[in-house]
Parts: C-alpha cells; sequence; structure tokens
C-alpha cells in the first residue's frame, strides 16, 4: 500500500485568544481594570496541528480563519511550525476568538466567538480542500471546535477507508451523535466529556473507585453500542486510562512517576495541556503503528494484545511527558514543545 503524502490531517479550529488579567471577576453590571492584556494564537485545531508538527510529524492542517490581521498571525506561527496550510480556507467572517479573563487565583472565564470556525455555505458536503486533504492523509484528528456535522463526514469518509480517526472531545459541549461515534477509532475525554459520550452524568460515590467506576461504566454504556471503540480517558493530574473493550491501560503522570522532576521545573501554565497531550500520544501511536504495517484500523486489529498494551502505554506516557513540558511554559500554541525536548526529557528521568 502506499503511502499516503501526510501522516495526520488535523481538521478543527484556528482562534485568536485575548487573555484579560484581573484581581477578580466583574460582577453583574460592574466596570472593572485589567491589570495586562496579551494576545495569543489558539484554538484545539491549531494547537494540536502545532504541537504534532514540532514533534516531527507531517502534517496538514484543515480549517478556516477570516481574511483579517488575527488570521495572518496565525498563518505565520502555524507556518514557522511547519504545519502545511493548503487545505485553510479563508472566509468572509471574522477569525474566530476566545476572550479569557484570568482572575489572580489562576481561574478563567472563557467566551467563545466561533466566527470563521462555523461558518460554513453548507453542511451536507465537505469542502473540497478537506477532503483532498484527508484523502492525502493516513490519520484523521479532530475536535468539537467546528460543526459535528463537519466532523462526522470527515470520519465516515476515513471509517469507508480503513483509516484511523481520533478525536478529541474538548470544545463545544454538545452530545456526541450516535453515527460520529460509530465512525471513530479513538475518542479522547475528560471525565466530564465522557458525560457527552454516555447522554448522562456518571454519578459516581464519592466512596467508590474512580478506575474501577470509570471502567465498568465505559463497558456497560458504551462498549455494549459501540464493541470497536477505543477510550482514552484524560485523568488530569491522574494521568490518562485507555480502555478498549479486552483490555485496559493505566499511565500515570511523569510526575507521579518521577516527583524529582518537580525540583527541576515549575508549572505556570496549564493552558494547551490537552491539546499537547492529544497530539503527542497520536504522534507516538503512529510512528508505532506503521512498525507493523499501513496506519490502518485492520493493522492494529491484527497486533497481538500484549503488543497493543506496550504500544499505547508508550504513547500515553509520550503525551504525558509533553503536556507536562507545555505547562512549564506560557500560552497555549508558543508552549507546544519539540520533539527533541521530550525525547531528552524522557532518556534523562525514564532511562
Amino acid at each position: 500500500m502506499q503511502q499516503s503524502q501526510y501522516q495526520i490531517c488535523v481538521l478543527g479550529s484556528a482562534n485568536s485568544d485575548h487573555f484579560l488579567e484581573v484581581e477578580d471577576f466583574p460582577k453583574e453590571g460592574e466596570t472593572i481594570a485589567s491589570k495586562k492584556s496579551y494576545l495569543k494564537n489558539g484554538g484545539k485545531g491549531a494547537n494540536q496541528a502545532v504541537a504534532s508538527a514540532l514533534l516531527k510529524s507531517k502534517i496538514i492542517f484543515a480549517g478556516q480563519i477570516g481574511k483579517d490581521e488575527l488570521g495572518q498571525l496565525l498563518v505565520k506561527e502555524m507556518t514557522l511550525a511547519g504545519v502545511d496550510l493548503t487545505a485553510l480556507r479563508k472566509v468572509d467572517e471574522q477569525t474566530g476568538q476566545a476572550i479569557i479573563l484570568l482572575n489572580k487565583k489562576g481561574e478563567n472565564l472563557i467566551i467563545i466567538v466561533a466566527g470563521a470556525n462555523g461558518y460554513y455555505e453548507t453542511l451536507d458536503v465537505l469542502p473540497q480542500e478537506y477532503q483532498q486533504a484527508i484523502e492525502s492523509s493516513d490519520l484523521l484528528q479532530l475536535q468539537m471546535e467546528v460543526p459535528q456535522s463537519i466532523n462526522i463526514l470527515a470520519a465516515k469518509y476515513m471509517s469507508q477507508n480503513d483509516k484511523i480517526t481520533v478525536l478529541d472531545c474538548g470544545g463545544k459541549a454538545e452530545k456526541l451523535k450516535s453515527d460520529f461515534l460509530e465512525k471513530l477509532t479513538i475518542v479522547s475525554p475528560n471525565e466530564t466529556e465522557l458525560e457527552r459520550i454516555l447522554g448522562e452524568d456518571l454519578n459516581m460515590d464519592a466512596d467508590s473507585n474512580a478506575e474501577e467506576f470509570l471502567t465498568k461504566t465505559i463497558h456497560d454504556k458504551v462498549f455494549t453500542r459501540y464493541p470497536d471503540l477505543i477510550v482514552l480517558l484524560k485523568l488530569g493530574s491522574n494521568g490518562s486510562m485507555l480502555v478498549t473493550k479486552g483490555y485496559s491501560v493505566r499511565c500515570q503522570t511523569v510526575t507521579q512517576l518521577n516527583p524529582n522532576i518537580l525540583e527541576e521545573y515549575k508549572i505556570v501554565d496549564t493552558v494547551g495541556a490537552g491539546d499537547c497531550f492529544t497530539s503527542a500520544f497520536t504522534v507516538s501511536f503512529y510512528n508505532s503503528l506503521i512498525e507493523f504495517g499501513p496506519a490502518r484500523i485492520s493493522t492494529l486489529r491484527k497486533i497481538d494484545v500484549e503488543t497493543q498494551k506496550k504500544l499505547f502505554y508508550k504513547a500515553m506516557h509520550f503525551g504525558s511527558a509533553s503536556a507536562f513540558l507545555c505547562i512549564t511554559k506560557h500560552g497555549a500554541m508558543p508552549s507546544m514543545p519539540k520533539f527533541e525536548t521530550v525525547d531528552n526529557f524522557i532518556k534523562k528521568y525514564f532511562p
């Protein structure tokens, strides 16, 4: 089978993030002063595309920006990171924006302006640029900051062609449709986002063992309908857990595995950590999978269970290391680490 032109197509949002630092959040009708404001490039799709490109993956990004200065700033940073932007569309709508208020406690309030990210003439057919991008890619990476109908069309093509689709559930808080879930290979929610897959609250007792409860819930309420789905659950400071119908894999964070790391690094900003984890996991997973054949769903299913577990653990650990390095710098896109940085970090602390 001929290798695709691109390893990964990231289809998703591109935003301009406007940060406002405040002492406290305003009350209704109150006018307050901001101590500092700054602009950073972002959007879950753009963040993940940059993260993957910096980790030495051949990436094409499919998304939309406006014909404005904010869009040009995104183009400049993404190009410098090595992302192919031939499937980036410039439309007659403003570039998407996020207005982020940060208070003295480190808490945030976020207002999203979808702008170009939600501006599609039709939701029944993929834009030609997107179709060409995914046809030229081995693997598709999605998030929930563009219309779900666009994601479904892209995932459907991949599924019909034995190609892998990874969904990061971050973004718009909406229930995932069944015709979307059945087309996915790997879905990656946090605990809150898992409820959108289930369509109901988790209702976990305080005394319950969280891992056992979550694993049982996924088996009882996800695999009964989507038996082939792989669930990569992000557990924040507790690491991650991958669950399939046949087995599960648990991976602690790098600082849980080696607390000495915190003697040399300081956590300064958690923005972008989830995007970095998803991309690093996906890049590592892809690189391991192609050692066994083409990057296809059928190739993964031919690999024995114990080897699959090792492959996924390696990807989860690489994701954890990358995400940790991300939160030691400010911003989302500017904090994404290069492959050499992550590789040297793992060699130093996990020889």
